[in-house]
């Protein structure tokens, strides 16, 4: 039985936050609702200080609580079917994370869809993978993402494998979408089932960000991709939104390639549970989780060569 604060969250999602993404097609208006549903929604944790970075030219981040940077740095890419997203609304999750893990905890500000398709927001976290790389303070690097963000962490970790840049110490992506053919049973079997996520929307979300581009690449459609030699990861899902296949198909997949990988399952959780960080149990839990996967990868970390490959 999930406590009281999550069923209301969950309650919440289904009757508003869901009917909204399916019926609303603005990119801009969207983008509206998601800060006003932030605003509305989540409370900035006391102690939050943010201090804006450029990263290789791109604008990120540094979400900080106040906390010793011993396990390194990570990099948080976020959510929003790559249309929406912000600062705004993830700044919360994004400290919590770093908090928690001892990690100078950076939010990159990409690049989105439909303004900038693929692979903008790629070539955005690559930039900043690059800056954090050069960068002698980062210590050891970890790498995270949810649902879209996800996709892009996993795209960038292919191919931060294959063009040979310092590995991520480990990887954590929360309810990721990892196949953008968009064939995956779960889309119809849990249509109905998922509390969040409009298959309609995340359907428009695609487009948007593919603008024609081939979804049968390794770049946009990470199951696809050969992650031989990649670190840890961790996957959360949950068994009934409608992108579980996703992150199951994912996880065996790297799993075949010889990658430590773990598949973390909830039941009844909304999409990217994560985000009510601070406001239920469940949520608090599964951030733990996470943190403390990527600390204890982070610390038997080799110190990354500050020297990024000429290319």
């Amino acid at each position: 039985m999930h406590s009281f604060s999550q069923r209301f969250a969950t309650l919440i999602a289904r009757l508003v936050q869901k009917p909204l993404l399916a019926l609303v097609r603005s990119p801009a208006i969207m983008r509206r609702l998601f800060t006003l549903n932030a605003i509305i929604g989540v409370r900035t944790p006391k102690g939050l200080t943010l201090t804006p970075l450029r990263l290789g030219g791109r604008t990120c981040t540094l979400c900080n609580m106040g906390q010793r940077h011993d396990h390194g740095t990570l990099l948080y890419i976020h959510g929003g079917a790559f249309v929406i997203g912000n600062l705004r609304g993830y700044r919360h999750l994004v400290a919590a994370l770093g908090q928690r893990a001892g990690m100078r905890a950076v939010f990159l500000n990409y690049r989105r869809a439909p303004e900038h398709p693929f692979p903008a927001a790629l070539d955005d976290a690559e930039a900043a993978w690059r800056a954090l790389v050069a960068d002698p303070d980062t210590g050891p690097l970890s790498l995270a993402g949810d649902s879209a963000g996800g996709n892009i962490a996993l795209a960038l970790l292919h191919r931060i494998i294959a063009k040979g840049l310092p590995l991520p110490a480990a990887v954590a992506v929360l309810s990721p979408v990892t196949d953008l053919r968009l064939l995956n049973e779960s889309l119809a079997a849990n249509r109905r089932h998922d509390p969040l996520v409009s298959t309609r929307w995340g359907a428009r979300g695609v487009a948007a960000y593919l603008n024609g581009a081939d979804p049968e690449q390794p770049e946009a459609s990470p199951i696809l991709g050969d992650f031989t030699g990649a670190p840890p990861v961790l996957i959360h899902a949950d068994t009934t939104e409608v992108l579980f296949d996703d992150a199951r198909l994912m996880a065996d997949r790297l799993r075949c390639q010889g990658v430590d990988v773990t598949l973390a399952c909830q039941t009844g959780l909304p999409h990217v549970w994560h985000m009510s960080v601070g406001r239920t149990p469940e949520a608090d839990a599964s951030v733990a989780e996470v943190a403390d996967f990527l600390a204890a990868h982070a610390t038997k970390a080799p110190a990354l060569d500050s020297r990024p490959p000429t290319l």
